[in-house]
């Protein structure tokens, strides 16, 4: 409460956004959502989306306040996102909130997706007080990648790289591992909330790269992982029991999915990996397939031909640089060829973070606009690795 005794709207949404952070990364293509029931300026229930298929913010907060015996009627609860009004794994959360007499909804942001229903609506005309907005924008932040997926069709896209301050990504000998060493966690930080990585065939098989999330002390899920394959050099190795990659070890529980040109007819694969073959191998086609297969984000961890194509499609940036120098080596960028006056790319500084042994540094970039566009690259056919 306030000096007025009027509710901290700002102060329990807060709490929940919190809450919702806890859902990034398992419930995927949903969005994470966090939900505080107050009662006499205590926190009675707390609830979040733990995971895809699991019970909603609200029912968890809910079910909270019921196993600690407390009474939610005339109670004000907080939600980041508007309460769903439709049938799909669960039912829908404002039955629920109705039906236990909550007496007031402040809601962060609206839903975007029509397939949920006009929750505000339903809650205003069952007489529950609704307030909308409040701490919008952060709750759209935390739900970055649902809004886009829902909005317009495709995976929110991030694009990862980490650079020598010569903007080497390896050196002449090919050699890129680890040219960060203690930012490397935040990398895992990354993939630990993206539903997919993304690599071309080149990264395969140069690198043999895990892809998996090993660096945080938290519980995670590790990503599925996308293999642009187009001459199926990666799949002629699995095929022919020639090549062994660690990114297929059935350990990491996820999906690998292959994109190639080339059509395999009765090759057994394991069942978690699935190979796609459309008629084009465009970077938006790729793309589409991914957000039909329930990818709502992909992290772009692919060398340079792979960066070049997915760079006009990215929303986020994150340079990852050291203080180390190659003089002759490989470019995240040598496959851009761009004059001096179409240089400056549609990107702006969010946040800089600089290493505690002051040695290495990351920048994260965001888009100015979410529109895509078709700068730099001409052509939109995949990149041969």
């Amino acid at each position: 409460m306030n000096k007025l005794g009027v509710p901290n709207d700002e102060f329990y949404m807060k709490i929940a956004l919190r809450l919702a952070k806890k859902g990034l990364g398992f419930v995927n293509p949903n969005p994470p959502v966090g939900a505080v029931i107050v009662k006499g300026g205590n926190i009675i229930g707390k609830g979040y989306h733990t995971r895809f298929g699991a019970l909603h913010a609200e029912r968890e907060a809910l079910l909270d306040a019921k196993k600690n015996g407390f009474d939610v009627s005339g109670a004000t609860m907080y939600v980041t996102l508007e309460p769903c009004d439709h049938y799909g794994k669960t039912p829908p959360c404002t039955d629920a909130i109705i039906e236990s007499g909550i007496k007031r909804v402040v809601i962060a942001a609206k839903d975007p997706n029509p397939v949920s229903g006009d929750g505000i609506k339903k809650l205003m005309k069952n007489g529950t007080e609704v307030k909308v907005g409040v701490l919008e924008n952060e709750a759209k932040e935390v739900a970055k990648f649902f809004f886009k997926y829902v909005t317009i069709g495709l995976p929110y896209v991030t694009l990862k790289y980490a650079s020598t301050l010569d903007g080497k990504i390896a050196d002449k000998i090919a050699n890129s591992k680890w040219i960060t060493q203690e930012l490397r966690s935040e990398v895992h930080k990354l993939r630990s909330i993206h539903k997919a990585v993304l690599i071309g065939a080149e990264t395969v098989l140069k690198d043999n790269p895990m892809l998996n999330v090993r660096l945080l002390k938290r519980k995670f899920r590790n990503p599925d992982v996308v293999v642009l394959d187009e001459n199926g050099r990666v799949l002629k190795r699995i095929i022919s029991n020639t090549g062994k990659f660690e990114l297929f070890n059935p350990d990491y529980q996820r999906r690998v999915i292959i994109f190639s040109s080339n059509h395999y007819q009765n090759v057994e694969l394991p069942e978690y990996v699935k190979v796609k073959t459309p008629e084009s191998l465009s970077v938006e086609n790729i793309l589409k397939e991914l957000a039909r297969e329930g990818i709502d984000s992909v992290l772009i961890e692919g060398g340079a031909s792979v960066f070049s194509q997915f760079l006009p499609y990215a929303d986020e940036i994150y340079g990852f640089y050291a203080t180390k120098i190659f003089g002759k080596g490989k470019s995240i960028f040598e496959h851009l060829n761009i004059p001096i006056g179409e240089s400056e790319i549609p990107f702006e500084i969010q946040k800089i973070r600089i290493a505690k042994n002051r040695k290495e540094l990351m920048v994260v970039m965001r888009k100015c606009s979410q529109e895509l566009s078709s700068m730099y690259v001409k052509d939109t056919s995949m990149v041969k690795g």
